[in-house]
């Protein structure tokens, strides 16, 4: 009688013959050993030399093996799905949503980059507040807000139009008369950019929950337009940003994770206007890529390998944005037991990690999610998210 598989990685395995192939890793059958994580400096980042928001080639190629050996939804019924997110390039019939998807993200790392250097005016506001009458005081505070401000509308401006990408790539990645794992092994490129708009989304939202000048900025900004038009003034900048479109910048900017209530919101509208297409086509490619990623980062074997912290974060980004559309869209959410996705292993995988670099992740779970606090959830999972 043959050994029984001792890992989650050895069981796909058991299961099932695969093809040879020379990226693939090879089978494990080794006694499997508690993994002790050891973190070193952080290097230099290996950006893709096309798109700085994907990890360096080796570790992305690395990343394609793993989603080829796990990406698949019902292991006892159908053959293990091959995806590549190595060099995974559009079809013909991929072609025209990647183009538009492709247009959104070549913005994003300057969108990233200009949040990053954001550096606010509240030196000159203080000032300004400090000294209501000094009339000079107040036209530099106004000089140093305003370029801010029509900075964030283009942050707003470009959630939207991330919003629309995503939009394009769950209609491609869900329609008839494909399953979703069909979609995922026939549309890989299209699957990859799902991965790096997720990616994307954590990155900013960790960004902006980190620099409070954001809101003090726009805060001064409407307390001033608000006072020049009870004195009949009209300033130009209120050309640019309108009263509508502050309002609107205004609910943006008030949440904890911007971009990821923006694209939970759109998950959650492309299901509830699709009432013919099954909820399941949406939430199981999503709890598939969750599981992909958390094996990725639990699994000694693979996590060794990764060339740079790059790859990890990347992992984790991704992983918990799909547990939050996942948990948006799905009915009983991401955290009941009956859930596809392992929670406590996600978020286990997530502690783990260097305090700094996941506390945004795990505020993104506590305050985005919309289960979390349903009587279904475990008391050992709020345990771990307190």
């Amino acid at each position: 009688m043959p050994t029984p598989p001792t890992t989650y990685l050895d069981k796909l395995y058991h299961r099932h013959t695969r093809p040879t192939h020379p990226l693939l890793p090879q089978p494990i059958h080794t006694q499997h050993t508690p993994h002790t994580h050891t973190h070193t400096s952080l290097t230099p980042p290996l950006h893709h030399p096309h798109n700085p928001l994907l990890p360096s080639f080796c570790s992305r190629r690395f990343m394609g093996n793993l989603l080829k050996v796990l990406a698949c939804s019902d292991l006892e019924h159908g053959p293990i799905i091959f995806l590549d997110f190595e060099h995974a390039q559009p079809t013909e019939a991929e072609t025209a949503v990647w183009n538009q998807v492709s247009a959104v993200l070549e913005e994003a790392h300057g969108i990233l980059a200009e949040l990053q250097s954001y550096n606010g005016a509240g030196q000159e506001i203080r000032e300004a507040i400090q000294n209501p009458g000094d009339l000079q005081l107040q036209e530099k505070a106004w000089n140093a807000v305003c370029p801010l401000v029509a900075k964030l509308k283009r942050f707003y401006e470009f959630s939207l139009r991330l919003e629309n990408a995503l939009r394009s790539l769950l209609e491609a990645l869900t329609s008839p008369p494909y399953a979703p794992m069909q979609h995922l092994e026939r549309e890989q490129a299209l699957a990859k950019q799902f991965a790096e708009i997720l990616h994307f989304t954590l990155s900013f939202d960790e960004l902006k929950m980190t620099n409070p000048a954001i809101q003090n900025d726009f805060s001064y900004y409407r307390r001033t337009i608000s006072r020049n038009r009870l004195n009949n003034q009209q300033l130009e900048a209120e050309n640019e940003v309108n009263n509508e479109m502050a309002n609107r910048m205004s609910l943006f900017y008030a949440e904890a994770t911007p971009m990821l209530k923006t694209l939970s919101n759109a998950t959650t509208k492309f299901v509830s206007e699709n009432k013919t297409l099954p909820i399941e086509d949406t939430t199981d490619c999503l709890s598939t890529m969750a599981c992909v990623c958390r094996v990725m980062l639990e699994t000694p074997e693979y996590r060794c390998r990764f060339t740079n912290t790059d790859t990890v974060l990347f992992c984790m980004r991704v992983m918990v944005g799909v547990i939050i559309l996942y948990d948006h869209v799905h009915p009983v959410g991401a955290f009941a037991k009956t859930s596809k996705i392992d929670m406590k292993g996600c978020i286990k995988v997530l502690k783990e990690q260097p305090s700094n670099s996941v506390e945004g992740l795990l505020n993104a779970l506590r305050y985005t999610t919309r289960h979390l606090n349903d009587d279904s959830t475990s008391k050992q999972i709020r345990a771990l998210l307190q």
